[in-house]
């Protein structure tokens, strides 16, 4: 994204062109806390899938070796 360029008029009565770098941090700080918080909702997933029974996975079609394959990942991943 492309920062926002605003005239106005200096001390001197000359103009100048300003650039502001708000939307800029502002989009950059909306992403980064929307990318957390998916992390964490995979984090949260894959642990209450870690407390499921081998009946259970099996009755959703998980083998329980993808289970616990999937719970060892990071919250990241």
């Amino acid at each position: 994204m492309s920062t926002i360029e605003t005239i106005g008029a200096d001390r001197a009565g000359t103009s100048e062109i300003r650039r502001s770098s708000t939307p800029s941090r502002t989009v950059t700080i909306v992403a980064l806390v929307s990318w957390f918080g998916r992390a964490m909702l995979k984090r949260r997933t894959r642990m209450h899938l870690s407390e499921l029974s081998n009946e259970l996975l099996e009755d959703i079609g998980i083998a329980p070796a993808e289970a616990r394959r999937e719970v060892k990942r990071f919250f990241w991943d």
